[in-house]
């Protein structure tokens, strides 16, 4: 541990100490919160992500197999092949997005998260420490 709490002499400063550290510990618990919101909001954004990349890519394999049929009038080859221009541009975009969403956002959400539990252990391990302080402090 690398606080003392031996540096708490009476049982008024344990339960000052005791209050300000589960104040700290509560907003940590809004924090964990706010996390796992982000974590369910990025959930969903990748699954939008795949659902509309999975959409380009079929309109982008149907456009291109359009355009191999030898029947086309010159009006349907000028349509699939902008239908076809359209679907790999948003194909390229959609693999782009969910490239960039993956890397560095996930990253940094872990070393967030890890952040944020290993102040709540410490927090949880202060105040189990000032409580035994205080209990073991004459009245």
């Amino acid at each position: 541990m690398a606080f003392d709490v031996n540096l708490l002499k009476t049982r008024s400063q344990c339960i000052a100490a005791k209050n300000s550290l589960e104040a700290e510990l509560d907003s940590y618990s809004v924090r964990n919160t706010n996390l796992d919101f982000r974590d369910r909001q990025a959930e969903r954004s990748e699954t939008s992500v795949a659902s509309r990349l999975a959409t380009a890519t079929s309109q982008l394999a149907y456009a291109t197999q359009e355009l191999a049929r030898p029947d086309l009038s010159d009006v349907d080859r000028k349509r699939y092949k902008a239908q076809q221009m359209t679907a790999r541009h948003q194909k390229e975009r959609l693999e782009s997005q969910a490239e960039e969403e993956g890397g560095t956002t996930a990253f940094l959400a872990d070393v967030n998260a890890d952040q944020v539990d290993g102040q709540v252990a410490i927090l949880t391990a202060a105040i189990a420490a000032t409580q035994t302080r205080h209990d073991a402090l004459p009245a």
